[in-house]
């Protein structure tokens, strides 16, 4: 094995497939437009400095080749190295190197609380991986199920079988609102066969995060360490569908990156630039791609720092043109926690009181643009997809979705992602396949469903970049497990509280080692607290029995900072 020092960028420079493909039969109900009149311009968030703006020092170590080759690149971004096929590196996280990025934020905490009273009740806390009925006043602390570790990263491949959907290629006309991308002849696409893709693999002592640069850049695979458990659809067969703004896309799962339109943009099927470096949120894998419409760059940085059981997902446009461009930029993550699948116990959790149809089979609710309440329309909740009863599409207002959550009660498992900025992402899609054929976009009756971030409020809505100028925002995925749903979730915790026949019952889970105290409200009184000292991967559960109106719970840091409430809280 040989240690190689001072590589600031490790990365492949891939080539892109220039292809193009002929019109066919698309299935309009996944592509519907809203009827809402679509916004001009939209105001993009602070300027980045996006990869890289400083040299630094990353350990490599080869695992399985002693082919590769190392370079440092000055200032030269996308830049990157050649390695073979099978060329495997561990790249350690320093913890004193520069940031490459520099992405402002800042972070969401509350105001400090006013000081509590004692317990009017004697409450029972239990913290445990899995959830047992509270008793008497034990307080007990289950085994640390994982520990934090600094994050390493390193290449491989893994083999997908793969429609030949090259060979249906068309090419288009300057006429083509996709031009100069290809459209697709569905009929000329070949047999499915194995095929190995590049990988790269991010992680920590608490999840597992693989992209594939090959097939976007896409955040491919992303496991919850504690459970074990697989968060994001994985098509076994890359297949083409009929959906998409080109009238064809590639449902392979994971979280892909859609730009410059919406609908799944236009360039995601295709091999994407990488390097490995690091970010301000850690160990980073930065990906990246220049659009063939409008010569614009987009891209995504992935991190992972030691401490923290969440994933950094950072999606950016840069305008390096001498010309100003609309653009949509969209992050689509497709979720499967249960086994690849999406079952009926599946609850979106979204802190919304209504939501815009983009489109849908579902005779009960509006055409696309029409408003419904929601979780609750037409005395049906539709927070649960069990109750779905065809595919559904909709936009979320913007504001109102600085968290978001996929919840299987039957494993009690759940993704959470969280903004570190109100109001961003600006747009929030939901979309769920609901009864269509799994046959649309697979072979073995696997199902997902899609949570999307947006730089605009809703597909349609047009952003623009100026010369020189570049955007983009700062989101943070995590799983969560044991909590039996959630009602509230940030960059630092989740939190459930939720009635009983006579009183309430909390749940916490944290993102980061955490100790404080947990305290239950009534009408800006406190009735109850509890310790807290805590380590991702762990739940804690507490009871509360009495009456009372008006309940709120706050988790509080030891220096009086409120950095996580539910409901009423002083």
């Amino acid at each position: 094995m040989r240690l190689i020092k001072g590589c600031a960028w490790v990365g492949l420079l891939l080539l892109t497939v220039a292809c193009t493909t002929v019109e066919s039969p698309a299935l309009s109900q996944k592509s519907a437009e809203p009827t809402t009149t679509p916004t001009a311009t939209h105001t993009i968030p602070t300027t980045l400095t996006l990869p890289p703006t400083s040299t630094v020092a990353v350990t490599v170590t080869h695992i399985e080749s002693d082919t590769h080759t190392e370079q440092l690149v000055d200032n030269a971004p996308f830049n990157t190295t050649s390695t073979a096929e099978s060329a495997a590196i561990v790249v350690r996280a320093s913890p004193t190197s520069t940031p490459v990025t520099d992405i402002p934020v800042t972070p969401t905490v509350a105001d400090n609380p006013q000081a509590t009273t004692e317990p009017q009740t004697t409450p029972t806390t239990t913290v445990s991986p899995t959830p047992e009925p509270a008793a008497a006043t034990s307080h007990t602390v289950s085994p640390v199920v994982v520990t934090a570790s600094e994050p390493t990263a390193y290449e491989t491949t893994i083999t997908i079988s793969t429609y030949g959907y090259e060979a249906g290629f068309v090419p288009t006309t300057e006429d083509d609102p996709i031009f100069p991308y290809p459209r697709i002849d569905h009929g000329r696409v070949t047999p499915s066969t194995s095929r190995s893709y590049r990988a790269v693999v991010l992680e920590n002592g608490y999840v597992s995060v693989t992209i594939l640069p090959d097939l976007g850049g896409r955040v491919y695979r992303l496991v919850d360490k504690a459970t074990g458990r697989e968060l994001l659809y994985q098509n076994p067969v890359i297949k083409p569908t009929n959906w998409g703004f080109r009238g064809w896309w590639l449902a392979a799962g994971g979280i892909e990156w859609a730009f410059p339109v919406e609908e799944h943009g236009l360039n995601e099927w295709r091999p994407w630039q990488y390097s490995i470096g690091y970010s301000e949120y850690g160990l980073a894998v930065f990906v990246s791609d220049n659009d063939d419409r409008t010569g614009m760059t987009v891209g995504a940085n992935i991190s992972l720092d030691a401490n923290h059981s969440y994933v950094t997902v950072q999606p950016w446009a840069r305008n390096d043109t001498v010309e100003t461009h609309e653009y949509e930029l969209w992050a689509n993550a497709m979720v499967a926690l249960n086994n690849n699948t999406v079952t009926g116990e599946t609850q979106f959790i979204i802190p919304t009181g209504q939501a815009t149809v983009h489109s849908t089979g579902d005779g009960g609710l509006p055409g696309s643009g029409g408003a419904f309440g929601w979780p609750t329309h037409g005395g049906r909740d539709l927070s649960w997809y069990g109750n779905w009863s065809n595919y559904l599409g909709f936009f979320v207002p913007t504001g109102s979705a600085d968290f978001v959550s996929v919840y299987d009660h039957g494993i009690d498992q759940g993704i959470v992602r969280v903004s570190n900025t109100h109001g961003w992402p600006s747009g929030t899609k939901i979309f769920g396949p609901g009864t269509l054929s799994p046959s649309l976009w697979t072979d073995d009756g696997s199902s997902y469903v899609e949570v999307w971030s947006g730089a605009t409020p809703s597909f349609g809505s047009k952003a623009t970049l100026a010369p020189g100028q570049s955007m983009g925002w700062t989101e943070h995925w995590y799983p969560v497990h044991g909590l039996g749903g959630l009602n509230f979730a940030n960059q630092h915790a989740t939190l459930r509280i939720s009635p009983t026949g006579n009183g309430t019952d909390i749940a916490l889970t944290v993102t980061h080692a955490l100790a404080g105290r947990l305290a239950l409200y009534a009408d800006g009184v406190a009735l109850a607290e509890w310790p807290v000292d805590l380590q991702p991967g762990q739940t804690l559960y507490a009871n509360w029995t009495g009456t009372a109106s008006s309940l709120g719970v706050a988790l509080i840091a030891g220096d009086g900072t409120i950095i996580a409430q539910s409901g009423s809280v002083p």
